[in-house]
């Protein structure tokens, strides 16, 4: 039996379809599953043990190759699990094709009109239908899945003294603007942590993009003791190995929240220009969500703006940093 997985990118939701593979490996324990994924992401899937190959492109010649490869290989199954122009092209004339459903006139009517869904999907759910139109049957509890090496792991909490203090880990950064809350607000909320001898925990902050740089050096000014910051320092393992040892996650709807969902991490979610209804909470541990319910111009968007069409951002300026430090003590506790 050889399977085929489509899901080119990103971060987040890579992570989040590959719960498909324990479903696959469960069905099939001797199958063979290959993955394509953008060049830029295959880090995410490389170390993941129950891939057979993972095949990269950057380009459309790149796509080109791996259409030749997968006409060879004659997959039994395939899923579709990004659906766009390229994967309809990867997988023309081929046999057994099962895509997942992105549910783009309901987000779209959601996004424009407000018009709420009648049933909330959790992404991987969303995945998991792609696999049960093939007869395949889904579970409802799910983890998600990153391969940890472990002289990665034992390198990074030896360099960083990790098994020296407890931490909170925080990720300010987020792939747009209206998906992160206020530099200042973490700020606040990283000296109220700081601040309170009862948590008794550092901070280290976490990021890999060039903004998330500078928001991190806002954040760290005044709070060197009890901080540090690790963004822009760490690669894909080192940073998953930094959340796999926190006690506590602190994140934007941003990529290393679901990093910090492959470890049944407890988690503090702030969440601005997204809802729930578009199915990226981390409903596979123990979290809570901070958002502003009480806004009718939500979900602006499905992936996030540079911009607050409506110049107020209201969705994340009227989340306090008290909002959030109330939450982490409750989790704490």
């Amino acid at each position: 039996m050889k399977i085929l997985i489509l899901r080119f990118s990103s971060l987040g939701d890579i992570l989040l379809a590959t719960p498909v593979l324990d479903v696959l490996k469960d069905k099939y324990p001797d199958c063979e599953i290959d993955w394509v994924v953008n060049s830029k992401f295959a880090e995410v899937l490389i170390t993941n043990p129950r891939l057979n190959r993972v095949l990269t492109f950057k380009d459309k010649n790149g796509l080109e190759n791996i259409r030749e490869d997968i006409r060879k290989t004659k997959y039994d199954l395939i899923f579709d699990l990004h659906q766009n122009s390229n994967t309809y092209y990867l997988t023309r004339f081929q046999k057994n094709v099962y895509r997942y459903n992105k549910r783009i006139f309901d987000r779209s009517m959601l996004v424009f009109l407000k018009k709420k869904y009648k049933e909330i999907l959790p992404v991987t759910q969303m995945y998991f239908k792609a696999l049960n139109k093939a007869g395949i049957e889904t579970p409802d509890e799910w983890t998600l899945r990153y391969g940890l090496v472990k002289s990665f792991q034992l390198s990074t909490i030896n360099e960083y003294n990790l098994h020296n203090f407890n931490y909170i880990t925080i990720a300010p950064g987020a792939s747009y603007a209206t998906k992160m809350w206020p530099k200042e607000y973490f700020k606040e909320l990283v000296e109220k942590i700081s601040f309170n001898k009862n948590i008794n925990r550092k901070v280290v902050l976490v990021g890999l993009g060039e903004d998330d740089e500078k928001v991190a050096e806002f954040i760290t000014k005044g709070n060197e003791f009890s901080c540090i910051n690790l963004v822009g320092k760490l690669d894909l393992q080192e940073t998953a190995t930094i959340l796999k040892y926190s006690d506590l996650v602190i994140s934007n709807d941003s990529g290393p929240l679901h990093l910090a969902e492959c470890f049944k991490k407890k988690i503090v979610a702030i969440f601005g220009s997204t809802t729930e209804e578009l199915g990226f909470f981390p409903y596979s541990t123990d979290y809570v969500v901070v958002e502003n319910k009480g806004l009718s111009c939500r979900p602006c968007t499905h992936f996030g703006k540079k911009k607050c069409p409506k110049k107020h951002f209201k969705c994340m300026m009227d989340i306090s940093a008290d909002d959030v430090y109330r939450e982490v003590l409750n989790f704490l506790r």
